[in-house]
């Protein structure tokens, strides 16, 4: 079975948007256990030739053979093989490696699906991020919260429960995973939250599933002040009208000295075909954005790595630009951040992003007819830095920044300054 790699830049948009909003059952799962178990097989055996973040990821194959063989064979009802095949997905703690099809039970995709975005500082799993709009936002949560406990388990320990169980040694990522995919829940359980504010009170914070925000429009614009334009893209990366809807924006901004683009919402990913003509009205020629590697047999980094371009297109944009990134600027949202980075063409102002690996790849499991998608190819910034690991040098620290938008309060500092300067 070839994989089929997605457009260097993960075709995710409506992907991930069906996925984590759709509740598909399992079409057929299969009849006998060892064709169940061959599936597992044959999952394992893609991961193993195709996953280009293996050697990242300290998973041992044998043990994930050993845990999950037993399962598949047990598995005759289709919410319990998707299960095990999403546990397994799951051994990879790589939010970027998911499932086309899910239940009510099944974990939310991650950024897409979830409204938190916590870390483990010092052992103790602290909010980085809360999405604007949510629910857990309503509630007052906010970054730096500590969210103590989880259903009433200890946060520690429900993370030790549900942590990868294939590891060949401790792994921080995967326990940091774990914490994101436990507080975003599924699609059908509330989640009741222990949280410790900035005062140490604790209180209880209940959260029903999170449905994702969707927008009427593919992108938004307005006028912040005269001559400072601000231009959103709302989650449509994987719209093949959104280059139109871009274009008329910029259109209506015509003679802004200076712009702010917005990806704080394009969590889904998207399409090179959507984002290099947006990136292209910013350039005067053709130049590279991203580096894509394929580490396949025989294939050395980065000799054997290629440059990803984008086509200047006209009419060039010549304007002062700042580009604003969050935790929910993910895949190909994160692939023009660091591609105006590379083309040293915009300061990017925020949190870190969603950090999703990779340009993914599909695999249909044999028997049950299960897609799963995981990353095939390693993508980094034209300096050969990881993608993944990019911090915006315009960082903001949301536990202690001020304002109801400190992320744009800074951006507009910065591009004030980039404004006083001569024109390119």
């Amino acid at each position: 079975m070839v994989p089929i790699p997605c457009r260097w830049t993960i075709l995710a948009a409506a992907l991930a948007a069906a996925i984590a909003l759709s509740r598909v059952a399992v079409a057929d799962v299969p009849a006998v256990p060892a064709a169940r178990r061959a599936d597992l097989d044959f999952l394992v055996d893609q991961i193993a030739a195709h996953y280009a973040y293996l050697p990242d990821r300290h998973l041992d194959l044998a043990r994930l053979r050993a845990i999950y063989e037993p399962k598949a064979e047990a598995a005759d009802t289709p919410a319990a093989f998707l299960s095990v095949i999403e546990q397994t997905v799951a051994e990879l703690h790589d939010h970027h490696a998911t499932l086309g099809s899910n239940n009510a039970a099944s974990p939310q995709l991650i950024p897409t699906g979830t409204e938190l975005w916590a870390d483990f500082r010092g052992g103790r799993a602290v909010l980085s991020e809360v999405r604007t709009g949510g629910d857990a936002a309503k509630a007052g949560l906010r970054a730096g919260d500590e969210v103590v406990a989880i259903d009433g388990a200890p946060m520690a320990d429900a993370v030790d429960r549900a942590a990868p169980k294939a590891l060949a040694g401790p792994d921080p990522e995967a326990r940091a995973f774990t914490l994101r995919t436990l507080l975003a829940g599924n699609h059908r359980d509330v989640r009741v939250l222990s949280v410790r504010g900035a005062d140490g009170a604790v209180r209880e914070v209940r959260l029903a599933p999170y449905a994702p925000p969707q927008s009427p429009e593919l992108v938004s614009e307005r006028w912040l002040r005269p001559g400072l334009g601000y231009i959103r893209i709302e989650n449509s990366l994987g719209d093949g009208d959104t280059v139109a809807a871009f274009d008329a924006a910029l259109q209506r901004l015509s003679g802004a000295r200076g712009l702010v683009l917005d990806l704080r919402d394009t969590p889904s990913g998207g399409d090179t075909d959507v984002a290099e003509p947006i990136l292209g009205r910013f350039i005067a020629h053709t130049a590279a954005y991203q580096r894509v590697f394929d580490p396949g047999p025989g294939k050395v980094y980065p000799s054997d790595s290629w440059l990803k371009t984008a086509p200047a297109r006209a009419p060039r944009v010549t304007a002062k630009l700042v580009i604003l990134v969050d935790h929910w600027t993910g895949s190909m949202g994160e692939g023009m951040a660091i591609g105006f980075d590379g083309l040293h063409r915009a300061h990017i102002v925020g949190t870190r992003m969603a950090g999703l690996r990779g340009g993914t790849g599909e695999f249909t499991l044999p028997a049950s007819g299960l897609q799963v998608h995981f990353p095939v190819e390693r993508l980094y910034r034209v300096n050969g830095a990881p993608r993944e690991a990019f911090v915006p040098s315009d960082s903001v620290d949301l536990a202690t920044a001020q304002g109801d938008d400190p992320i744009l309060a800074r951006g507009l500092k910065v591009l004030a300054g980039e404004m006083r300067r001569p024109r390119d």
